[in-house]
């Protein structure tokens, strides 16, 4: 009995094995977004509010580009290749690399020669922040770049190894944290330096002169992190490439696709993924120029932008961090999903999505509620920003977290069982709907900047609930609510409170962020971990289907919290 009940979950294991995968690529992205945040504390002191609004703004422009080009390429790389893999077509698999890699670099370069030249036009037109446009240009060859670097991403996420994809990261970020940080700074003196020899300049223009080559300084660090990425997935290529040919030798298909019909499907793959994922990620870039536009006609505060650059490199950079851990187990999710669904295998598919759902919603509350109650203090500590418009900004994290995290896993799994058009209409109309509210928050209701942070997490909501209906509908699936939010929820208040009171308690007698921020999180993370187990929200079986859940289980049985 036992024995088979040790089969059972070496089964579970190697069928969810996506929740180990997603989880190397989970730790990859939260330690990525650890060093983000260092680096951002130097960062944020260089370049001010203001300046986070040219270096925010550069980013924003180019994000869009990035969607437009290639943020959509590792996913629907990875999804061919691992349709290919469960078909064991493995001469296709490379032919797929080759095409994709072909489609990638003229993609790249023609988006990256748009950003180059359009640079000054877009920042001055459409986002009314010219001095953004510096900050532009040198991130357009990181276009062509990323564009390239997707490719190897989704071939090795497609052939179910994520290691290559975290490597690359955290390597790409060390990079970027300290050029970054150098270059915004040698780049401001230099800045300030050619405002002072410009005849005419009034002492403003002078400051924001500095700062836009600060800012552009700060893009820098993400051009050449981006190429130390592309050039460690190559070696790690290279390394690999004798068990390639060997796998590709190993085909006893033959089928061999001409390179006509792989780019054919190439771009019947990418077109929905990149429309679905340019819409879902749009309406935060959006939210820039319309936030901006209406701001300058509605108010006479000269201080708009700089509400702008506290929204998206405090507010968002924070928010953003929990969220990576449902994007890596969306990245993780869709090539697994792909194989069961070819396979036809419903069970796998249903247990693979309650699974990723439930892992998703036990990071996503806490962290959100965490951030929710002590948001404020937390930016205390990183950027010495104390101010209550931060702190107020911060109550509403709690939503932006869940609904985000929640909203991209469901996008992922309808991408896994093939229904690639259905994110692009449900995100579709969450995007009107967005576009709509925007405006009325901050025309009717003057809410200003917060109108943003309502109008974001809103979108994301409505996203969850056409995504809910459409998973019904294609799979019959039915989530179980009391166990995936209520339990979380219900835990992660308990957990809200006490971290809360053991804030406020440990600042009474040391008043200093930073003794009572660490003690606090230190506090959340036990208690949340324990309330877990107590109100039964994760199973022994469910742990023992996790990174290191049997250690876990092991020191559980111990303190007698498992039988």
């Amino acid at each position: 009995m036992k024995s088979n009940n040790n089969e059972n979950i070496q089964s579970k294991k190697k069928s969810n094995s996506f929740i180990i995968q997603g989880s190397i690529l989970a730790f990859a992205g939260i330690l990525v977004r650890v060093i983000g945040l260092i680096y951002r504390i130097p960062l944020n002191r260089i370049l001010g509010n203001v300046g986070n609004d040219y270096y925010g703004t550069a980013y924003d422009i180019y994000n869009i580009l990035l969607l437009l080009s290639s943020t959509s390429m590792p996913l629907a790389v990875s999804k061919i290749v691992s349709e290919k893999i469960q078909a064991k077509e493995y001469v296709n698999v490379k032919r797929v690399f080759t095409g994709a890699l072909i489609y990638a670099l003229i993609l790249g370069g023609i988006f990256g020669g748009l950003t180059f030249f359009g640079a000054d036009w877009i920042a001055s037109v459409i986002y009314r922040t010219p001095p953004a446009g510096r900050a532009l240009k040198i991130l357009a060859p990181t276009i062509t770049i990323v564009c390239v670097l997707g490719v190897f991403r989704g071939y090795f996420q497609g052939m179910g190894d994520m290691i290559p994809t975290a490597v690359s990261q955290i390597f790409e970020q060390i990079v970027n944290a300290v050029v970054s940080v150098v270059a915004a700074y040698e780049l401001g003196v230099y800045g300030l330096s050619v405002a002072e020899m410009t005849t005419g300049l009034k002492p403003k223009d002078i400051i924001n002169m500095k700062l836009s080559w600060s800012a552009a300084g700060g893009t820098l660090g993400t051009c050449s992190g981006a190429a130390i990425a592309l050039l460690v997935m190559f070696i790690i290529f290279m390394k690999r490439r004798s068990q390639i040919n060997k796998l590709a030798a190993e085909d006893s298909t033959g089928k061999c696709e001409s390179y006509g019909k792989i780019n054919k499907t190439l771009i019947l793959t990418i077109t929905p993924v990149l429309i679905s994922t340019t819409i879902y990620n749009i309406s935060n870039q959006l939210d820039n120029p319309i936030y901006k536009n209406i701001s300058a006609k509605i108010t006479h505060m000269a201080d708009f932008g700089a509400f702008w650059g506290m929204y998206s490199q405090k507010y968002r950079v924070l928010t953003t961090m929990p969220i990576a851990i449902a994007a890596a187990l969306s990245t993780a999710i869709v090539p697994s999903l792909v194989r069961s669904y070819v396979a036809g295998d419903k069970e796998q598919i249903t247990e693979k999505i309650s699974l990723a759902l439930k892992f998703a919603m036990i990071i996503a509350f806490p962290c959100g509620v965490g951030l929710s109650v002590i948001g404020g203090p937390i930016n205390g500590l990183l950027y010495d920003d104390f101010s209550k418009d931060i702190a107020f900004m911060m109550v509403f994290s709690v939503f932006t977290v869940v609904s985000f995290s929640l909203s991209t896993i469901s996008n992922a799994i309808l991408q896994g069982i093939d229904k690639l058009n259905v994110p692009i209409k449900n995100s579709a109309i969450s995007l009107g709907i967005h576009i709509v509210v925007l405006p009325v928050l901050m025309l009717v209701f003057k809410l200003g900047i917060t109108a943003v942070v309502i109008g974001d997490f809103l979108f994301a909501i409505t996203v969850c609930f056409l995504n809910a209906f459409s998973i019904k509908k294609f799979l019959g699936y039915r989530q179980n609510l009391v166990e995936t939010f209520v339990k979380p929820m219900i835990a992660s208040a308990i957990m809200g409170v006490i971290t809360f009171a053991v804030y406020n308690a440990v600042m009474a007698v040391c008043p200093h962020v930073l003794v009572s921020v660490p003690v606090a999180i230190v506090i959340a993370a036990g208690s949340y971990g324990l309330l877990l187990i107590l109100t039964k929200t994760i199973t022994e079986e469910e742990l023992e289907a996790m990174p290191k859940g049997s250690t876990i289980i092991t020191l559980c049985r111990k303190l007698r919290l498992f039988k």
